[in-house]
């Protein structure tokens, strides 16, 4: 048992984290001021300083300050080459199902990602769409899954599903009306499978908006769109940009000049509006509408590696200037994550993969980012059974030990393994016994005398001590997103219900793109 000193202690930590620093809910700090806090103002030039500096910071440092004078190696997936000549191997047997699900069933309309409910347990029609509401944020990760493909086997196909999610993540951005501001969903409000639309819209105007004139007259789309979902959004758009690379045909250039203008509509949109999510009605979202400060640093280099622009380029030297670094390690801390909104994780990954991989250019940032990274982020959840985690972090980090990377590689391949075969259809779990995290059994019981907390940070349950392999991990839309210490009995046999498998294909294909794994595996 923890003694009541320890208790009180982690506690207040905790608490402190939730209120002020969580990476899965809360917001910035809602001002407009440029003000330095955190910044050391001292002028004294001490002998710790290296000569080249960005900054005089006066800091005892394990690494030079400076933000450009090197260049890290760089990411090494565009240079590398596949073999494709051999038979597929079961788990790109697996990725090729999920692929041709994902394609006939989980791209309607317009081409945005969704869940299906079909008529009856043997699939022959489709009678409902769901999950519509976080459709932005799994369309551009699928989107990030088929540009690997693609990248990987140069298959046709993989080309077109590329372009159609380009395509429909644009018209998530101009549906809306208002520049810079990205819906959550759009479709056809005839298409009888969302429902009674019309409904919808006279019921929760706020949230859902039919279309009866202009370009897009005969749409419906959801609008109150969070950060989650423009995290999805740019993940995919800057892999889509960065693996077409046949400059020569017009249809390849067409869709670049597309992720080219958008991208500089959605920042200077930001940028304008302080880092605030506006909606139509010109008020910030209800929905986490407070780009943080590593969101803000990651888009905006997405945005000067796809145009150039020099204004999205100062927004990432401000965060990487050293001075900025104690702001951007208390604006990471994200243990809370570990036990509860887990999704917070996710977001967290996502963006930290475009950030890790885009700024190698300015290698003392990128060294620190990826401390960050490994230090306050992975951390809380390194070999938790979640292969999309392990394969960002064995992309981008510096694995030198050769024990911990084979750790790494083992459980990320188990978990490619242990992932069900298409389609995914929701099923019943109840995971094994197992020994409890007694931290978790605190938050529990504080949570139970104060109910209020789990307004500000969300339900505790009683957790595992160490995450569940695959198999015994909640159905959900996006396993990589759930939190896998969840002990109690989840989800239900349902085969008419299908989730997308985008949680799949982007760890296979982020797997094969970066070479730890080939076709015939």
């Amino acid at each position: 048992m923890f003694k009541q000193t320890q208790i009180v202690f982690l506690v207040s930590i905790l608490l402190f984290t939730v209120l002020f620093f969580q990476i899965g809910c809360g917001d910035d700090d809602d001002d407009d001021d440029n003000d330095d806090i955190f910044v050391n103002d001292d002028t004294d030039d001490d002998a710790d300083d290296d000569a080249d500096d960005d900054a005089d910071d006066d800091v005892d440092d394990d690494a030079d300050d400076d933000t450009t004078d090197e260049v890290c190696d760089p990411d090494p997936l565009l240079g590398m080459s596949y073999d494709e000549t051999p038979g597929p191997g079961i788990l790109r047997q697996k990725a090729v199902e999920y692929d041709l699900w994902h394609e006939q069933w989980h791209q309607p309309n317009y081409g945005s990602t969704v869940e299906v409910t079909f008529t009856d347990e043997n699939r022959p029609e489709a009678a409902f769409y769901g999950g519509t509401g976080d459709s932005c944020m799994w369309t551009g990760t699928y989107l990030a899954s088929q540009a690997l493909r693609y990248h990987v086997t140069k298959d046709e196909q993989a080309r077109q599903n590329v372009i159609k999610s380009v395509r429909a993540l644009d018209r998530h951005l101009h549906v809306t009306g208002r520049p810079g501001f990205i819906a959550r969903y759009v479709g056809p409000m005839d298409d009888p499978k969302y429902g009674d639309v019309q409904a919808d819209c006279d019921e929760e105007p706020e949230y859902y908006h039919c279309l009866t004139e202009g370009e897009f007259a005969g749409d419906f789309w959801k609008g109150n769109t969070s950060r989650d979902q423009y995290t999805g959004w740019f993940f995919g758009m800057a892999l889509a940009y960065d693996t077409l690379t046949d400059d020569r045909d017009e249809e390849v250039q067409e869709v670049k000049a597309m992720i080219e203008a958008d991208m500089t509509e959605v920042l200077d949109a930001l940028m304008e509006q302080y880092w605030r999510i506006i909606d139509v009605d010109d008020i910030a979202t209800t929905a986490a509408p407070g780009v943080l400060p590593t969101m803000q640093q990651t888009w905006a280099l997405i945005g000067y590696n796809i145009t150039g622009l020099e204004r999205f380029q100062e927004i990432f030297e401000f965060w990487a200037n050293p001075e900025r670094r104690p702001m951007l390690r208390a604006m990471n801390i994200s243990i809370t994550n570990r036990y509860t909104q887990h999704y917070g994780l996710n977001l967290a990954h996502q963006n930290f993969f475009n950030l890790m991989r885009l700024s190698r250019p300015y290698c003392q940032a990128n060294d620190f980012i990826k401390r960050i990274f490994a230090e306050q982020l992975h951390y809380h959840c390194d070999l938790s059974h979640n292969a999309f985690f392990t394969l960002i972090h064995m992309s981008q980090s510096d694995l030198a030990d050769e024990d911990y990377w084979q750790l790494q590689y083992d459980q990320m391949l188990q978990d490619l393994n242990d992932f069900r075969d298409a389609p995914n259809d929701q099923y019943f779990v109840e995971p094994p016994a197992a020994p409890v995290d007694p931290i978790s059994v605190l938050l529990h019981e504080l949570q139970q005398n104060a109910p209020w907390l789990a307004d500000i940070m969300g339900d505790v349950d009683i957790q595992a001590l160490d995450a569940y392999p695959v198999p015994f991990q909640c159905t959900t839309d996006f396993l990589w997103q759930r939190n896998p210490w969840h002990m109690s009995p989840c989800g239900a046999d349902n085969p008419q219900k299908v989730n997308p498998g985008a949680d799949y294909l982007v760890a296979y294909w982020m797997a094969s793109a970066y070479g730890f794994i080939e076709k015939s595996m």
